[in-house]
């Protein structure tokens, strides 16, 4: 026999937000600019991919510099 209190509700939460707030998806309209094509516009979104853009290019840069060091020591 189930509890008459308790219900099952998926939540969702924006991983690029530094507050892990979870909605409800029942609560997400159709419009919403994370479920739509409009999450480019998220001003989250975009801080997000600029550190992740910034992490790959220092990581990049760190394995160009590794790279001539041990071209250096042939």
């Amino acid at each position: 026999m189930s509890c008459p209190y308790l219900t099952e509700v998926t939540m969702v939460f924006c991983q690029a937000s530094a507050q892990k707030k979870l909605i409800p998806s029942d609560r997400i309209t159709t419009a919403s600019t994370c479920e739509g094509e409009g999450f480019s516009a998220c001003t989250l979104y975009k801080e997000a991919l600029s550190r992740a853009l910034h992490t790959i290019e220092e990581l990049e840069t760190e394995l160009a510099e590794s790279k001539e060091k041990k071209g250096a020591r042939t």
